[in-house]
């Protein structure tokens, strides 16, 4: 009985592709908060698709001490900021906060919009960071 190489590596190789090719990664945008009114205020904010028209929303900021900053995502951008939010995050707490947001992540990021923070809820007046989501 022969064995013919040639087929039997053919059969193997659309084996290894199929088991390669079924990794899928989510998109995500990062865009980096900065400081106002020299609050001190900076850090970064992740936005993650995690599919069905929702995008989590991660912020992260130091110094992390306040121990209460609410947190927007606004109409405009930083320099034309519409005082109405958009889309209320949870506060940033310890220098932290997620919140899965009613919007896919295209929408998030195609412009207009803007993520800020705010002093404290008894000074919601001062603005501490914001980051552009474009």
């Amino acid at each position: 009985m022969k064995f013919n190489l040639p087929s039997a590596a053919l059969v193997l190789v659309p084996a290894v592709v199929v088991t390669t090719g079924c990794s899928a990664q989510a998109s995500t945008r990062r865009v980096t908060l900065g400081t106002l009114n020299d609050s001190g205020v900076a850090g970064t904010v992740v936005l993650a698709d995690v599919g069905g028209g929702l995008t989590r929303v991660d912020v992260s900021v130091s110094p992390g001490n306040n121990s209460d900053m609410p947190a927007h995502i606004h109409p405009g951008s930083c320099a034309e900021l519409v005082p109405q939010p958009k889309y209320p995050l949870q506060n940033v707490k310890n220098g932290v906060s997620t919140t899965v947001v009613p919007a896919p992540l295209a929408e998030l990021v195609a412009g207009d919009l803007a993520v800020n923070l705010h002093r404290s809820n008894d000074d919601l007046g001062t603005y501490t960071a914001c980051a552009d989501m474009r």
